[in-house]
């Protein structure tokens, strides 16, 4: 038999957690529930603390389809102006955006400073993994 794992929160770190705003005036927080576990359909705003600062997404664009969150880590290449190899850059970041079903609009904030590193756009296809599990596996993608 599979050992079920406990749903990561973020009460194991230090001045980093969220906190999701529905639109029946509950707040959830990320530091008692999952983000897994939160009424992601009936999300309006999502507000970020992270090391001091505080970070509001909410809905602004009658195109939003569903919020995006997630964090990820590792290292990427890095090139010179000639494209020649340098280093590997370690990314931890936190990503918080929204998609229209089509494109996503997402911020970058790195895991560690608390600072916005960029904000972009790309593809939903780029980052179709990274719905919310409630959007993905409820067939609410077209």
């Amino acid at each position: 038999m599979a050992k079920i794992e406990p749903p990561h929160l973020d009460s194991i770190y230090r001045d980093r957690w969220e906190e999701f705003h529905l639109a029946d005036g509950t707040v959830e927080d990320s530091r008692s529930k999952n983000w897994r576990h939160v009424n992601w359909k009936n999300l309006i705003k999502i507000i970020v603390f992270i090391k001091s600062n505080k970070y509001e997404f909410e809905i602004t664009s009658p195109s939003h389809w569903t919020f995006m969150n997630f964090r990820w880590g590792g290292s990427e290449p890095v090139y010179d102006g000639n494209g020649k190899f340098t280093h590997r850059r370690q990314i931890n970041l936190w990503t918080i955006g929204w998609t229209d079903k089509k494109m996503c609009y997402l911020t970058d904030i790195d895991f560690k400073t608390g600072k916005i590193v960029t904000k972009y756009e790309a593809p939903l296809s780029q980052f179709i993994r990274h719905l919310h599990p409630r959007i993905l596996y409820q067939g609410l993608i077209t």
